[in-house]
């Protein structure tokens, strides 16, 4: 029934998400606790975004950005003829893949960051086949940067600029050049004006704590570990096919799939290297695996055994959010 529903049918599917964003993220699964997960973005603690420390507030935006990122990543897919119809599987695995554990259902910087990623990646798949691709690239780079501001260990993805270049874009210094200025350009604009307008609280070499921190000890309960092994399941046998289909897919598709590969290895970095919270960090891997999952689901012949997997992620998922 899920297979079905998700795979064609529009209105409803996005209903369904709709529902389960207000339920998961707006309602009775809000437990995480800004004090004691995530990385302490100076940015993100300033007066001006105060209004994020608000329960309230922080529920309603954490719902609207998760779903918002949701369809993002559907159009993404789509929209960029990875699948070659309007599915709706990448919105709703990314979504069950975010929604992992209910210590990360808040608006953290990482959550926050991620809606730059997306729309990033999306600019880098623009550019194939594009002769004139310059403003793309630069575009890519603008909100990598920005998410860097947000979230600044996501430098551990950075490189994913470059790695799009070399897939998509042709190979000349021109884009090279741009990539770096557009990274550099968010930053120089905030480095002038906290020291402009002398904000107070703001050190700028707060954003390169990260590289020093270590990650902090992560005490998974049972519900983390089922829910671990059942998203871990279905990763595996959606890895597993994408290897060994990707020689028989077209041209464009087979270099979207490289890329995600790219990030979802530089995403098993990140999970190594980040100051996160596990919990947190597990986000990250929505981005890659919510694509992946959905290219098993979509050329996938066998309903009854997709069924079963899905199955296996919505009862670890609320199995992890409303029993343990």
């Amino acid at each position: 029934m899920v297979v079905t529903l998700f795979r064609h049918t529009q209105a409803i599917s996005v209903l369904c998400i709709l529902s389960l964003c207000i339920l998961i993220w707006m309602g009775f699964s809000f437990q995480g606790n800004p004090e004691l997960l995530g990385f302490r973005n100076p940015l993100m603690d300033s007066e001006i975004f105060s209004i994020l420390q608000q329960p309230l507030v922080n529920r309603i935006l954490a719902g609207v950005f998760v779903f918002w990122q949701s369809m993002l990543i559907n159009r993404m897919m789509v929209g960029q003829k990875i699948l070659s119809t309007n599915t709706f599987y990448p919105a709703l695995f990314y979504f069950l893949i975010l929604s992992f554990s209910p210590q990360a259902i808040y608006l953290s910087p990482t959550l926050l960051g991620l809606t730059f990623i997306i729309l990033s990646i999306t600019k880098l798949l623009g550019t194939y086949l594009d002769q004139s691709a310059y403003t793309k690239v630069f575009d890519s780079s603008i909100l990598m940067s920005i998410a860097l501001l947000i979230h600044p260990p996501f430098l551990i993805l950075s490189p994913i600029i470059w790695i799009g270049i070399s897939i998509f874009a042709q190979v000349e210094w021109r884009h090279w050049a741009l990539s770096v200025v557009g990274l550099l350009c968010p930053w120089f604009i905030v480095y002038s004006g906290i020291n402009y307008f002398s904000a107070e609280g703001i050190d700028p070499y707060y954003f390169t704590h990260f590289l020093v921190e270590k990650n902090p000890l992560s005490a998974l309960d049972r519900g983390d570990i089922i829910s671990l092994i059942g998203f871990g399941i279905v990763a595996l046998f959606a890895v597993n096919e994408l290897l060994f289909s990707l020689s028989r897919k077209n041209i464009k598709a087979r270099k979207s799939y490289i890329l995600i590969l790219w990030v979802l290895l530089l995403t098993a970095v990140y999970a190594l290297l980040s100051p996160e919270h596990f919990h947190l960090r597990i986000l990250v891997f929505a981005l890659p695996l919510s694509a992946i999952i959905s290219n098993y689901f979509y050329y996938q012949q066998n309903r009854k055994w997709l069924n079963f997997l899905a199955l296996i992620l919505f009862v670890s998922l609320f199995a992890n959010h409303f029993i343990w």
